[in-house]
């Protein structure tokens, strides 16, 4: 852009230059026809002027020819270096024509594919790419035929030695040379390693499973011995030992269900369940601290005999979950709305209260693992930032969408859609 600017303020400068002296010159003689030849001063005027004219267009053109070999000279290093940057960069880069085929690529997107230029031009990479979202590759391949760019999507992709190596995939789209600009940065080892911490937590917390499960039945059988013999001091004690295994046992099922979901080892088991008598256990589950708030919960249920093929595990974190967080969340006498409306395709499940909200600079972070939001951390000390990770990682297996509408203060709606199909 700076070149382009100092080649058009040089062209300018000199244009004037050479009209100014192509004026000076024609002004002085036609002074001197005018004095010295005055019989033929017409005739001399005009020959002047074809005269001076030339002298104008041939130092225009000499100038112009002048700047066009500086201008391609410097398209030329912008090329050279354009096609030294693309070849040596460390990011493997592909450039497709409108097909999706490839035209050109550096030899880091050979590493990376392990293949070489023979094989790799004239083929489709969308083709060789894997999501765990069904759709991911789908919209991939409609933004590629409608030249759309997109960025920073994940995928897993097949090299040309049948290789899986996982990568983050960014396309700009060059209307005017009607070409594809790919990226593909390698995530494969981010990739092992988060798995590999995955699978870490799922053992380490599967094994804390049976300890616990044991301190809590050994709790219940002391609290049935000591029922009628226990001091007030025995009894409390006992309270805070139960409240915190609880509370030890929710976590660690968070954290073995976040494995689970990440390592793609919770299958999914398909029953057929009414949906206003499944939400009404999960309101009994929470009947207890609705009583204690006097909160008013609100149930829809629309059709009230609605039958839905899902994952009742699934389908339970999620329901579960945010009636859970309402409750938490909401002052005493507060309403909680809570239930379902079923579309021609789709169920829609919403969870709306009238609590303590969410900041709105923090609403897209909401989902993320360990995130909690400021109020919420102020409002209940204890609480892992994972329910609502796991939330979003079940709506999707479910091949659903969540949204989030929330003003602090004012309260929080959750929207869920799922399909009945």
């Amino acid at each position: 852009m700076e070149v382009m600017v100092s080649n058009q303020s040089t062209r300018v400068l000199r244009t004037a230059l050479i009209i100014g002296v192509f004026t000076t010159l024609f002004g002085i003689l036609t002074a001197l026809v005018n004095v010295f030849l005055i019989p033929y001063s017409l005739l001399w005027q005009t020959l002047i002027f074809i005269g001076t004219f030339t002298i104008y267009i041939l130092f225009y053109s000499s100038g112009d020819e002048q700047l066009q070999r500086e201008h391609d000279k410097q398209i030329h290093a912008s090329r050279t270096l354009y096609a030294t940057l693309y070849n040596q960069s460390p990011v493997p880069y592909l450039t497709l024509d409108e097909k999706g085929q490839v035209t050109t690529c550096n030899q880091a997107a050979l590493r990376l594919l392990d293949t070489d230029t023979e094989t790799i031009f004239g083929k489709t990479i969308i083709d060789r790419l894997q999501s765990p979202d069904d759709n991911a590759v789908s919209i991939a391949m409609g933004k590629l035929e409608a030249n759309v760019s997109f960025f920073d999507t994940e995928f897993e992709i097949a090299t040309f030695a049948d290789q899986k190596r996982w990568v983050s995939m960014s396309m700009f789209v060059n209307e005017t040379f009607n070409q594809r600009l790919v990226s593909l940065v390698d995530m494969t080892h981010r990739k092992q390693v988060d798995m590999a911490k995955s699978e870490f937590v799922a053992l380490a917390t599967h094994q804390l499973r049976t300890p616990i499960a044991a301190i809590r039945w050994n709790v219940e059988l002391l609290e049935r011995t000591m029922r009628e013999t226990s001091s007030d001091k025995q009894k409390n004690y006992l309270e805070k030992i139960t409240r915190n295994v609880s509370r030890m046992l929710a976590l660690i099922n968070d954290f073995l269900s976040v494995s689970k979901l990440e390592t793609g080892t919770f299958a999914t088991t398909i029953e057929t369940i009414n949906v206003r008598e499944y939400l009404t256990t999960i309101i009994d589950e929470y009947q207890q601290a609705v009583t204690e708030k006097q909160i008013n919960l609100v149930p829809t249920f629309e059709p009230a005999d609605l039958m839905i093929n899902t994952d009742t595990r699934l389908f339970h974190i999620i329901t579960s979950n945010l009636l859970s967080n309402a409750v938490k969340y909401v002052q005493n006498n507060a309403t909680i709305q809570f239930g379902y409306v079923a579309t021609a395709s789709t169920i829609v499940i919403t969870v709306a209260d009238n609590g303590i909200g969410i900041p709105a600079e923090q609403l897209e972070r909401l989902f993320t693992k360990f995130f909690r939001a400021s109020n919420a951390q102020l409002h209940r000390a204890e609480g892992t930032g994972l329910g609502l990770y796991i939330v979003k990682e079940s709506v999707e297996i479910l091949g659903g969408t969540i949204q989030v509408n929330s003003v602090e203060n004012e309260g929080t709606t959750f929207v869920i859609t799922l399909p009945l199909a």
